[in-house]
């Protein structure tokens, strides 16, 4: 399309810059009238994009402007205004305290495109409500948070030391074994499916997962820039997280058809039949929520949500167990005081695992898988500690500046595990220590995720002797992540060497 006239023309992709630059300075404008959180210089419709790019290590920027400008700082993501929520008593105050106003989800292309608004992670208002207090009563009743769970978690267990044991002490890739492993666990509650780590299909979306979760700081220029999906090509990877995306979502589709074509109300066998019965209880209610659509998205989140994070985190300790020998004998050597190497840990011995527990807390500290909590916005015009905060802002909470307060840790680039114990000998759970967020969206999986890292480090500790592979070595002060919508580790080999009973 062309506009043309008094001697100059515009193509579709400048009168899209023109109408931006425009709505860019009306929101200027609007907010130049209130007294916003300071912040760094920015550039007019560009935004602070370099201040987050400025080091491969975001949590460094993050830091450096938590330093700067204190513990409330604005930031412009493009034209959009974006305010930054750092330290524990900030968070708290911002998500716990007031968090009425601030839990909502913002526009963005996450919410918008990808999640539609609904399931639950892109979801806000009374639709989240409704839906994260059925989601979590449902899966209660499927064990989820409970004890009785504790048997579906360590047949996975079993498989997974099956499947490492295959490896037959050569260098290997854990990544995804422990994925397929973790993810089975989350599948029982949900749609009573089992997958094999040979399952091709299974594999393929697995891979599409993780594609997406690597996409994000590409896709991020888009959320920014949405016209930038339009143009040819594929830049900033977005129609490719887009088909990514549909194709799980097939895969997710297919099993709810399942369930549809065999459902019985008389047999509640996982998530998607109560959520079925639900619907079928509702359906002559005209703006029921309970639909095939929210059905979907929400089963989706809950697959991701009880996959990525809980696998990363794995991925991470089997990581620092390799590269602190020195820790890794101390925990064997607990679990084999106090378990034995005959059966399995149980959730019985956790209490007398101290030293194995405040291992594991203190990795999920130090590696902060998410380094900035999934945003949020507010609902109305506010105030923050004499700021103003515009309806419809963004907030990011930083939970980096958390983690990683000296104030807090004295020194928290040191991976220590004794600091979550005390003087008596007994594990510590500081307030601070918020690695699921905290607040009315912190994590749903919390419950399962933490009893599943127990039960499946403790078993792996148990069974095998994490090393690098042989020639090499691992130092703990060059094992750096990769940034994505999750805080990995770079790709690398394992040996696991088969304990001697």
């Amino acid at each position: 399309m062309e506009l043309s006239g008094h001697g100059f023309s515009l193509n579709s992709l400048s009168i899209a810059l023109l109408l931006l630059a425009i709505l860019t300075l009306w929101i200027y404008k609007r907010q130049g009238r209130a007294k916003l959180p300071p912040g760094p210089w920015h550039i007019p419709f560009i935004g602070n994009a370099w201040e987050l790019s400025a080091d491969p290590d975001l949590r460094k920027s993050l830091r450096r402007l938590h330093q700067q400008y204190g513990d409330v700082y604005r930031l412009y993501m493009g034209p959009k205004l974006a305010v930054v929520i750092s330290g524990y008593e900030a968070i708290k105050e911002v998500f716990v305290k007031r968090g009425g106003e601030f839990s909502d989800r913002p526009d963005s292309l996450a919410t918008n495109l990808i999640g539609e608004k609904q399931g639950i992670a892109s979801a806000s208002g009374e639709l989240w409500k409704e839906h994260r207090k059925f989601t979590l009563s449902t899966l209660r009743n499927f064990g989820f948070g409970k004890t009785s769970l504790e048997g579906k978690i360590q047949k996975e267990v079993t498989i997974l030391l099956s499947e490492i044991e295959k490896q037959n002490e050569k260098p290997f890739r854990i990544q995804h074994i422990v994925q397929t492993s973790v993810s089975n666990v989350i599948n029982a509650m949900i749609f009573g499916g089992h997958f094999n780590h040979n399952d091709t299909r299974f594999a393929k979306m697995m891979k599409m997962l993780d594609e997406n979760f690597e996409n994000n700081g590409p896709n991020t220029v888009v959320a920014f820039f949405p016209f930038l999906r339009f143009l040819p090509g594929d830049l900033f990877r977005i129609k490719k997280t887009l088909r990514n995306v549909k194709y799980v979502q097939g895969f997710i589709g297919e099993l709810v058809d399942k369930h549809i074509e065999n459902f019985d109300e008389s047999k509640m066998e996982d998530f998607i039949d109560a959520f079925l019965l639900e619907m079928k209880n509702n359906r002559d209610q005209k703006d029921s929520t309970f639909t095939k659509k929210q059905l979907t998205k929400t089963v989706a989140d809950l697959f991701v949500a009880g996959t990525e994070t809980t696998t990363t985190t794995i991925t991470w300790i089997v990581l620092y167990l390799a590269a602190r020998p020195d820790i890794q004998a101390r925990v064997f050597r607990e679990i084999n005081e106090i378990v034995g190497t005959e059966s399995l840990p149980s959730l019985q011995d956790k209490r007398n695992l101290v030293y194995t527990e405040a291992f594991i807390m203190e990795v999920l500290r130090v590696c902060n898988i998410a380094t900035i909590s999934l945003p949020h916005t507010c609902t109305v015009d506010t105030t923050f500690r004499g700021f103003d905060i515009p309806k419809g802002t963004t907030l990011l909470p930083d939970i980096d500046s958390v983690l990683f307060d000296p104030k807090i840790w004295s020194d928290p680039e040191e991976l220590r595990p004794e600091r979550f114990i005390n003087e008596e000998g007994t594990l510590l759970k500081p307030d601070e220590f918020i690695p699921f967020f905290t607040g009315r969206r912190n994590c749903v999986g919390e419950s399962l995720a933490r009893m599943e890292l127990y039960l499946f480090i403790t078993a792996l500790v148990q069974r095998f002797e994490f090393l690098p592979p042989e020639g090499t070595t691992l130092d703990i002060k060059e094992l750096d992540g990769v940034f994505g919508l999750t805080h990995k580790p770079k790709p690398f080999e394992i040996r696991a060497k088969l304990r001697k009973k």
